[in-house]
Formats: C-alpha cells, structure tokens, sequence
C-alpha cells in the first residue's frame, strides 16, 4: 500500500494509469489498448485502497471480443461514467483530464470559460475547450482522443457547450466520487464514517508520516471515544467547501489584516457567504482539530495557509513536472487570443449552480 501511496503522488501519469488500469481489449482500430474502470479510476486518487490481487503494473485482466461486448461495469444505471463511455471503461486521456477536472475550482472554470469564448455567446467549441486542455498537459492529452469530446459536443462534433452544461457535469463528477470515497470509508451497518478516517482523507499524501501521526492521535484523542461520525452531506459539503478554498483565503484576508484570528464561528459564516456551503458545527470542530496546532480554537494565518495548501486540491493529484505550470501556459495561449476577443456583447451573468 505504501508503494501505490508513492506511485499515486510522484509516478506520471501513464504509469499510474498502467498499475491502476485493469482491462485490456482491442479498440476500433483494432489494437490493444488499457483501459481503467470506474473503480480503477477511484483507485489511483484514493490513497489507502489497494489494487487487486494479481494485477498491477503491466498486469492486466485481458477481454476478447465477446467478453468485451458483455463487459458490465459496477457502476449505477446513472453514473456519470455511462454517459461517458456505455460500458464505463476510460482511456488514457480521460484518466488524465477527468483527473484535471476534479481539480479546477468553479471560479476557475467560468474565467476559462469567458476567456475563451471567443466570440461572446457564452458557449465554447470543442475545439475552444480542446486548446485549454492542450495548453494545461503541454499537448500530452487531447480532447479528440477521449469519450469525453462526444458526451460535450454529440457524436458529429458540431454542437457546443455551455458553461451551464459544464458546471452540471463537473457536479455530477464530483458528487459521484466523493460519495463513492465515502462508501468506501464506511464500515458494516454505519451511516457515517468517522473523525479520524475522515482526517485521513483531508490529510491526503502531502503530509509528513510524523505530522501525520501526530494530528491523527490529536483527532483520536478529541473525538475517538465520542459516537458522532461525519455523515455523507457532511462529507460533500467539505469537497465542494475546498473547491473554493482560493477565494476563502481572500476573503479571510480582510480578518488577517485587522489582526484577528478565525473562529469557527466566523469560518462558518465566511464558508456561507463566499461559497454558499453551509458547514455543520461538528464538522468545523473537526477541521479545526486538524489544523488547529496549540489546540486554542483559532486558526492563525499560518495554519490557515497550511489548510489551502493543502486543500488544493481536493483529491490528490500526481505531481507531473510538466503540468506544474499549466496555468501560466493558459495565460500565454490565452493573452495570445486577446486581439481577437469580441468586445462587442457583454457576457451574461451566470449564477452558482452548487
């Protein structure tokens, strides 16, 4: 487990999607190509799950084409993975831009979407979107080759996507990956998992092993001996919280500059106005054991940085050195289309969807 731990946050991407991959059958063409579950997807970003026995790097459940056209995935009839792909099975490319999407905040995702939208309609063509994600992977991934260019623009290419169309799948993806994170945390005839495999989680991998373990036993110590738990809109409302953890820090700032500390009263209520997430008081109590370093109820400035740091990120990526600046390729590509920019009409406005 520790070496798949390893392999998830400094391996690049193609030998995580590799080890994690679990099928391998011909494709259009004819050739053999890899292709990962949605549980083999939900593998290679959840630190603590461990691959299948007899399958690994280069190791590989191989489908004819019979057993390929009764393939049927372990996923609900609705699960956003069939709309993807009928039989839920990703390439490479949609491991890698699945994986990027999981890490883009809404605000993010509407200044792209602005930016790009060349001629001011509000909606992007799958040629806009493919040159953001060519720009974000330095040309390794491309829209044209994933399933996803035909679940946004239809099976012809030609329809466009708007921003609202975006945001709902972005939701739906999230809602079902964490909601399965969370199924996959509980234990037998539980509703709700507890305080300290929900630390695990926000912990991630980016954390030291001693400072690992001396939070886990400061969250043991508070609430090991309490019957509460997180529950799954607890858990939820956390995700879609760190989404947006950027324009928290901003808005704190304010708090920062006067000198005062934050509370988890004041957490709370910045959390409701800034991104409209309602976060329970035992949930904040929670997150403040974690950060909170004296054990004083108040996140100082530093621990607050330390909290976006590491909530970047809600899932943990793999630190690819290529796609370290990603963002300042956007801006290149993007200052590059500027003089072509329609002025003309201005953009509506468009309301959160979360």
């Amino acid at each position: 487990m520790q070496y798949e731990n390893r392999l998830r946050l400094h391996a690049h991407p193609t030998k995580i999607f590799r080890y994690f991959a679990t099928i391998k059958m011909k494709n259009k063409s004819g050739k053999w190509e890899l292709y990962m579950t949605p549980n083999d997807f939900l593998r290679s970003i959840q630190p603590g799950l461990k691959q299948p026995e007899n399958l690994g790097l280069d190791k590989f459940q191989i489908l004819d084409e019979h057993a390929a056209n009764k393939w049927i995935p372990e996923v609900k009839d609705d699960s956003i993975f069939l709309k993807i792909e009928k039989r839920g099975l990703l390439t490479y490319s949609d491991y890698v831009l699945l994986t990027i999407l999981l890490s883009i905040p809404e605000r993010n995702v509407r200044i792209s979407f602005k930016l790009f939208d060349l001629n001011g309609d509000g909606d992007v063509t799958i040629d806009e979107l493919d040159t953001v994600f060519m720009a974000m992977t330095q040309g390794e991934v491309s829209m044209m080759n994933s399933h996803l260019k035909s679940h946004f623009f239809g099976h012809r290419l030609n329809k466009t996507l708007s921003i609202d169309e975006f945001l709902k799948f972005l939701h739906a993806l999230h809602i079902e990956i964490h909601t399965d994170q969370f199924q996959n945390l509980l234990k037998e005839s539980s509703s709700v998992i507890s305080e300290l495999d929900f630390a695990k989680v926000v912990l991630g991998l980016r954390k030291s092993r001693s400072e690992r373990r001396e939070i886990l036993k400061r969250v043991k110590k508070k609430f090991g001996q309490m019957d509460h738990g997180i529950t799954l809109e607890e858990f939820l409302a956390f995700f879609r919280f760190v989404q947006d953890v950027s324009i928290m820090d901003n808005a704190l700032a304010f708090y920062y500059f006067t000198g005062a500390d934050i509370s988890p009263k004041t957490m709370r209520h910045i959390a409701y106005v800034v991104t409209g997430v309602k976060l329970s008081q035992h949930l904040t109590d929670v997150i403040f054991c974690i950060f909170d370093r004296n054990n004083d109820n108040i996140i100082q400035r530093k621990e607050f940085t330390d909290m976006r740091r590491q909530w970047m990120h809600p899932i943990p990526l793999r630190k690819n050195p290529k796609l370290l600046s990603k963002m300042c390729i956007v801006c290149k590509c993007t200052w590059k289309m500027l003089s072509a920019w329609n002025l003309r009409e201005p953009h509506p406005r468009y309301l959160p969807l979360w």
